[in-house]
């Protein structure tokens, strides 16, 4: 009995590692089609919860750029993914579109 109780908890951590990571790829892709892609370059996801999503922006231009359309933003979050509240920051971009920022 033991043995199937490990097997069910450790297919049940894959799932919800599976689960965030689609929701993380979705999340990212509905994000450069907000923002476009020059926005997108310039700004990264860097955390996602099931209500809650931080981003980290390079520059503070672009920051004021983005906060612009936070509220359109934040609606079609909520309706794709039921988040509500968005949160942008200026950070580091650590990699864009599978490049190193310096790349982009």
């Amino acid at each position: 009995m033991q043995e199937i109780k490990s097997v069910l908890k450790t297919v049940l951590k894959d799932l919800m590692r599976q689960q965030k990571g689609r929701d993380l790829d979705g999340a990212k892709a509905l994000w450069r089609r907000l923002v476009g892609e020059r926005a997108a370059a310039h700004s990264q996801i860097v955390y996602l919860t099931k209500d809650k999503i931080r981003v980290n922006v390079n520059s503070s231009a672009w920051l004021y750029q983005l906060s612009l359309k936070k509220n359109t933003i934040q609606k079609e979050f909520y309706k794709a993914f039921k988040i509500k509240d968005i949160k942008l920051q200026l950070g580091d971009i650590k990699e864009k579109h599978g490049r190193s920022e310096q790349e982009v």
